[in-house]
């Protein structure tokens, strides 16, 4: 009995370490295929192409990339407005208003470049979508 009370605490640890470490969202970067450029939050459960094309443009900034100091992003999966902070390869993630708690950080995703991004729906001819920034994080949970 003790030993199968140890086991269900083990793996009631392991499943919560698993499940922390999967993404919430992701840093999209693509273009339209017409010479428009557009950086976009996608969640996890919608890392497609067809995701990418149904989420909100992140303003001022077609592109994410180390180069950018700091940007915003409003309404990700129902969150308040969120800021992002560079702080050297990631962005740290708060919430706007909030306490100064850090919520999130998102980490260059290193040659993840396709088309049909994780096996999701395949891009319409001319779109190209390449994963920028993957992010751990609750806000989707």
């Amino acid at each position: 009995m003790f030993a199968r009370g140890r086991w269900v605490t083990l793996s009631t640890v392991l499943l919560i370490a698993i499940t922390s470490a999967s993404a919430d969202f992701h840093i999209l970067n693509g273009t339209n295929g017409r010479g428009g450029y557009a950086a976009k939050t996608v969640p996890s459960n919608h890392y497609s192409c067809l995701g990418w094309l149904g989420a909100s443009v992140i303003r001022d900034f077609p592109d994410i990339d180390s180069t950018v100091v700091a940007f915003s992003v409003g309404n990700l999966c129902g969150a308040p407005q969120l800021n992002f902070y560079n702080n050297g390869n990631d962005f740290d993630v708060y919430i706007d208003g909030g306490d100064g708690s850090r919520v999130g950080t998102c980490s260059p995703t290193v040659g993840a470049v396709s088309g049909s991004i994780n096996g999701g729906s395949a891009c319409p001819d001319g779109y190209a979508v390449f994963d920028g920034y993957t992010c751990m994080s609750y806000i989707c949970n």
